[in-house]
């Protein structure tokens, strides 16, 4: 048997290679998840920047658009993978993407060294108009770089420390769905994780995460279209600091985590009019949100395939508007009205007086038991969960004023925590021949074997409890108001290698939201939508792999919408009708040194309009946009 101590230094090579790797999978710009991750919960239809990505899909992430969806079922990579996650010092990125007219360049470049290996990264996104279906012109574009640093050290096997730095910066913005342009993203993030294994009888590890994140934005009606009769400008700077600290432990045959964290965020925006150069909107008022989480969960099995997870977590969180009374400096016609501080637009619209700080102490839990069965191939789970949420700073402390009531959007201060009530049920597959999507097992030779196939259903029903709900007051401002509401979903999803060329994966999801209060159906719920891809790979002789593929997208009509006749808040304004697309797609690799893959999306030419829309503005009026017809891609990588 061969053994790495055959080999001097061998065992610090492999070292270095299992920490670049876990370099990428560390180098996004958020934390690892926790069994209750209440920090991760977001309001319904929260809108804002698009998500960075991490190290590891620097190169191949698609560029960010809105307004075509296709997160049930991603196209694969194909062979292009082989390239993309090679174990190489330099790769270089080039596509195009004709959805958006985006023109993409990117590389990535890698320093080894014993122990430590250092990772830079960047990419530029440059996108422009689209035709859609009908061969109409769509206003629509922005240019956006991303640079990124990551130092992975590992002085001794159990101990290891991650530092990351982001910078990604997104111009001319242009959102053909919304009256304002956003002219100026920038997000600077810096992250240090170290991990620590122990050897102790009780603690097995520990982890320390510090995380800095600062955010400024700038939208404006004016610099990217046609100015209206007053120039429009906002101003968004946001400093986030988090830290978080972990203890694993054995206890009582229970694998454990104990996680304490704290987090610092400062936001403060202004809406300025340029014309006249005064403010005219507090829109949020210099808001600084202490927090503090403790939580406790564990792990452990129980004989004939029986695990029980179960944790509590308790959240505390305290919001302090500070620029609540501060007013604006508007002049001439409506003035008072533009000049209205926070504190007077939340007396309006809900009689909140006095002290508008906020206090919550929030509990969560949660308990999942799974039950494994056919050599742990088969098994199902259930879990329940009660997760409490506190409204964010735009939910409780927005204050966009206007002297037309419809154009006013005002958090409400008088907010309680939202809690969710969730219990769901599934199970889950995997062949034993299953290795992987396209990836099949030597052995298997019958292409309707089970173990060739994954399977997942799940189904869940959430009730919530205090659902904070954006509406419409009897003035037509936007408002944020507690309701009780139920949300259920069922989603299915199949991976199928038929043989060592062929595989196919199918997925369905439909999702039913409810706002029980007001016995109407929820806005912004996503349709009922089936997916189906099949796609063969093959040898390209001795020196590489090619695939082709191709993928249906079927979207049902979505009936349940959330605004008629001046009730609801009539955010669902995209043209509701059911329609399919269908993308082909190919690619070819040589020695994981270089890829090529292109294709063509929406062949059959489908006039559409998504249903959620606008998810890169956080704005609560959006217009349906018509999705790029036919279009074509191309994107090809070289490694050294």
């Amino acid at each position: 048997m061969f053994h790495t101590s055959s080999l001097p230094g061998l065992k610090t090579l492999l070292m270095i290679g299992i920490s670049s790797t876990s370099l990428l999978a560390a180098g996004s710009a958020s934390l690892a998840s926790d069994f209750i991750d209440t920090a991760r919960m977001k309001r319904h239809a929260a809108g804002g920047p698009p998500p960075i990505p991490s190290p590891a899909t620097l190169l191949i992430a698609n560029p960010a658009f809105q307004f075509r969806h296709d997160a049930q079922l991603p196209m694969t990579l194909g062979v292009e993978g082989s390239v993309a996650k090679s174990n190489k010092t330099l790769k270089i990125m080039g596509g195009y993407d004709g959805q958006g007219n985006v023109k993409s360049t990117g590389f990535q470049a890698k320093a080894m060294m014993p122990g430590v290996v250092v990772l830079l990264g960047a990419r530029y996104d440059d996108a422009g108009d689209y035709n859609d279906a009908n061969g109409d012109k769509v206003n629509f574009g922005y240019k956006r770089d991303t640079e990124q640093v990551v130092v992975n050290w590992m002085p001794k096997a159990g101990t290891s420390l991650k530092l990351v730095g982001v910078r990604d910066v997104i111009k001319d913005d242009l959102q053909p769905h919304h009256g304002m342009d956003v002219d100026y993203t920038e997000r600077l993030v810096g992250k240090a994780i170290f991990n620590q294994k122990l050897e102790g009888d009780i603690a097995k590890g520990f982890g320390l995460q510090f995380v800095s994140k600062t955010i400024s934005r700038t939208p404006d009606n004016y610099k990217n279209r046609t100015p209206g009769p007053a120039k429009m400008r906002a101003d968004t700077d946001r400093q986030i600091f988090d830290g978080k600290a972990h203890l694993n432990m054995a206890l009582a045959g229970w694998a454990s985590k104990l996680t304490v964290n704290g987090g610092w965020d400062n936001h403060d925006a202004r809406r300025y009019n340029d014309t006249q150069n005064s403010i005219n909107a507090i829109k949020l008022p210099d808001i600084t949100r202490t927090s503090f989480g403790l939580g406790l969960d564990g792990k452990r099995g129980f004989g004939s395939g029986v695990t029980v997870e179960a944790g509590a977590r308790y959240d505390y969180m305290h919001a302090d508007p500070a620029a609540a009374n501060k007013t604006g400096t508007a002049f001439g016609g409506g003035a008072p009205l533009w000049n209205a501080s926070p504190a007077a637009l939340y007396q309006t619209y809900y009689g909140t007086t006095g002290n508008l700080e906020s206090t919550e102490h929030n509990l969560s839990t949660r308990l999942r038991v799974t039950k494994a069965m056919m050599e742990k191939r088969f098994a199902i789970f259930g879990d329940l969960s009660r997760k409490v949420r506190s409204p964010d700073n735009i939910e409780r402390y927005h204050a966009v004023t206007h002297p037309q009531a419809q154009n006013r959007w005002i958090g409400n201060p008088d907010l309680n925590p939202e809690a969710h009530h969730k219990a769901e049920i599934g199970f889950t597959w995997k062949g034993a021949h299953y290795k992987g999507y396209g990836k099949l097992a030597p052995v298997a030779d019958s292409i309707f074997d089970a173990d060739n196939m994954e399977f997942k259903l799940t189904g869940y029903v959430d009730k919530v409890q205090d659902f904070v709900a954006m509406d419409r007051a009897a003035d037509q401002a936007v408002i944020h108001r507690n309701v009780d509401a139920t949300f259920a979903g069922v989603n299915f999803d199949a991976r199928w290698n038929m043989t060592q060329n062929w595989s196919v994966a199918a997925n369905a999801a439909y999702l039913w939201g409810e706002n029980d209060t007001d016995k109407r159906a929820l806005y912004q719920i996503a349709p009922l939508e089936g997916n189906l891809a099949i796609d063969y790979r093959d040898m390209l002789g001795t020196i590489g792999t090619w695939n082709v593929g191709a993928k249906l997208r079927m979207v049902a009509k979505q009936t349940r919408t959330d605004g008629v006749d001046g009730v609801g808040l009539d955010m669902d304004r995209a043209k509701s009708t059911d329609f399919a697309t269908l993308d082909l797609y190919a690619g070819a690799q040589i020695g994981n040194r270089f890829s090529l893959k292109g294709g063509v999306k929406n062949v059959f030419n489908a006039d559409y309009q998504e249903h959620l829309t606008g998810s890169h503005i956080a704005a609560p009026t959006r217009s349906g946009i018509n999705a790029p017809g036919r279009t074509f891609f191309l994107r090809s990588q070289m490694a050294f």
